[in-house]
């Protein structure tokens, strides 16, 4: 449910007092349909200095309100008519207007709120056309901006981009101070500029000197990175990183996996490393893995295969110290002639991991495989427990042959029921259902191997075409006694309404005077009236005496022609409707 905007006390008054007036006139002057009015406006804009039309101007409306369930503001554009414009609905006064024009300054809305969308629409001045439509037109001024208020606009926008540049929070106490001063020293020169190169320049001149500055990272880094060590599986410790003003680098090899990272004296420090690494081999790619938020083992994964001609990516890495000190660096991955030993190791490793061989051990079996047949040929011969491969090749040939032939005795028994279903009648329910749920209980492999499932999901089709058409029998007949209870109660309901009303229509000064002759069961008369013939006709009395034959309507526009109708109605309904009668007042 949309509700409108909650504001400020003199627009809630304002509103709530033409609310009041459109209520008190809705009431004795509802349209006969329940559509809402509309109002098309149109939008002049003008030069404020000159008062002439601008017109490249751009005038906008927008739909400005809240939603409950949501409990979130929606400003939604209206769509601009061919002609320039806009229909909305009178019943919602939730709207904004707006324009905007080159070298104009942008008008703000006096009522805050979303003022970025412009004034609200009022509809104290609207007009109704000679066809009865209501039409309003608003006017918006726009201000003309000159050189210098370009210049001055350009200024603001540049030294708030020099501030917004760099967080003093990055840099240490003494050059948060520097770089208030740059920013204070570059903020004066982009106001002392008098062109727009000479304000970019300024700009640029600025952060080029922020630039210059070295962040508390940065330092950090230089301070720390000395400390931060490396022990490989063969127990040598030395210097993890290389590097110098604050930029620092950490280069490994695959020949390093089960090395320890360390921080001389800080024991609780904590690695981390920001992304995964990839190392592209000219054979294939090798995923790297790493541990990450804690201290330990580097490279938890080998790399199969031929490890020549390796091309390594870098990651961003950091360590967290004790005392909360941060040290960046990035990691880099390589690999050495050595590392063919350790694919080698890792296929052995494959295959011994394989162990007692079950339907399940095919993955491992395969993938043992691969990493073998990846193996440059003298390598091959390294792989000692290569025999422990070839026997678990056999030993999952086997099981799977056995798969094979129980698999196929459960098909046939599936296929003996499907057989057993015969002609299909609404009988042959049980006999199908049996068959279905017999196929279903079977794995994947027994399933492919069932010769008549065609005939089962034709057995399924035609049983439930043979149900479905019972169930349209059964609803057919039960819909045709129920339209003839409904005709039948129809018919009695219309009989028991009152007939048509005979009227007539007589003009006086500034009134219509309206008359008929009594119809037969009525309890009451409904008078209706238009400006036009086919158009909307509005409900202006009800008349609740059956006796009641005439009705006045005062307070006509003389000259003006009307259309009036009229119905009677009782407590089962509304009669017809009179044929129109037409009256033009003096």
């Amino acid at each position: 449910m949309l509700h409108r905007r909650k504001w400020y006390t003199g627009i809630i008054l304002a509103a709530l007092a033409a609310l009041l007036v459109i209520a008190a006139a809705a009431v004795t002057d509802r349209a006969y349909a329940d559509e809402p009015e509309k109002c098309r406006v149109k939008i002049v804009v003008l030069d404020k200095s000159t008062g002439e039309e601008i017109k490249d101007a751009t005038p906008m409306v927008y739909h400005d309100y809240y939603v409950e369930s949501e409990d979130t503001d929606v400003v939604e554009p209206v769509k601009q008519n061919t002609d320039g414009t806009f229909d909305i609905e009178m019943e919602d006064w939730a709207y904004r207007y707006k324009a905007v024009a080159k070298n104009y300054k942008y008008k703000r809305s006096a009522y805050g709120g979303n003022d970025e969308y412009g004034d609200w629409i009022e509809f104290d001045g609207k007009t109704q056309d000679d066809q009865g439509n209501w039409t309003l037109t608003l006017k918006v001024e726009l201000t003309p901006q000159t050189e210098a208020e370009r210049l001055n606009e350009l200024r603001t926008e540049s030294k708030k981009a020099l501030s917004d540049y760099k967080k003093a929070s990055d840099y240490e106490a003494e050059d948060q101070e520097t770089l208030k001063t740059l920013i204070q020293t570059y903020s004066d020169k982009i106001d002392d500029a008098k062109t727009e190169d000479a304000i970019k320049q300024a700009l640029a001149e600025g952060k080029g000197e922020i630039d210059k500055l070295v962040t508390a990272q940065a330092k950090n880094n230089d301070r720390y990175a000395s400390k931060l060590m490396f022990t490989d599986r063969n127990g040598k410790t030395t210097p993890l990183l290389t590097g110098e003003k604050g930029q620092y680098e950490a280069s490994l090899s695959l020949l390093d996996k089960g090395g320890v990272f360390s921080v001389e004296g800080d024991p609780a420090a904590r690695w981390t490393v920001k992304k995964g690494l990839w190392i592209q081999s000219m054979m294939m790619n090798h995923s790297v893995e790493y541990v990450t938020e804690r201290t330990g083992s580097f490279l938890t994964t080998s790399i199969p295969g031929d490890t020549e001609f390796v091309d390594a990516e870098i990651s961003d890495a950091s360590v967290t110290l004790g005392d909360g000190s941060k040290v960046t660096f990035t990691l880099k991955i390589s690999t050495k002639e050595e590392d063919k030993t350790a694919a080698v190791a890792a296929v052995k490793e494959k295959i011994g991991g394989i162990g007692e061989v079950t339907l399940e051990s095919g993955d491992a079996i395969r993938q043992a495989r691969t990493d073998y047949d990846g193996l440059l040929k003298s390598l091959q011969k390294k792989v000692d427990n290569y025999s422990v491969l070839t026997a678990a090749e056999e030993k999952l040939e086997e099981l799977k042959k056995a798969k094979e032939e129980t698999e196929a005795k459960q098909a046939k028994a599936v296929d003996e029921k499907i057989e057993a279903i015969g002609e299909v009648t609404l009988d042959s329910e049980n006999a199908v259902a049996e068959a279905r749920k017999a196929y279903d209980a079977l794995s994947d492999g027994a399933k492919e191997k069932v010769t008549r499932y065609e005939d089962l999901t034709a057995a399924e089709k035609k049983l439930d075409g043979l149900k479905k058409a019972k169930e349209k029998e059964e609803a057919e007949a039960k819909a045709k006694a129920e339209a003839e209870a409904k005709a039948k109660a129809e018919a009695e309901r219309k009989a028991k309404l009152p007939g048509k009303v005979s009227l007539k229509v007589k003009s006086g000064k500034r009134k219509a005077v309206l008359s008929w002759k009594k119809t037969s069961k009525a309890k009451g008369y409904v008078v209706y009236r238009s400006t036009k013939k086919n158009g909307t006709y509005k409900k202006i009395r009800t008349l609740k005496n059956a006796k009641t034959l005439k009705y006045t309507n005062t307070k006509l526009k003389k000259g003006r022609t009307y259309y009036y109708k009229v119905c009677a109605y009782n407590s089962t309904g509304k009669g017809p409707v009179s044929s129109p009668k037409k009256v033009k007042v003096k």
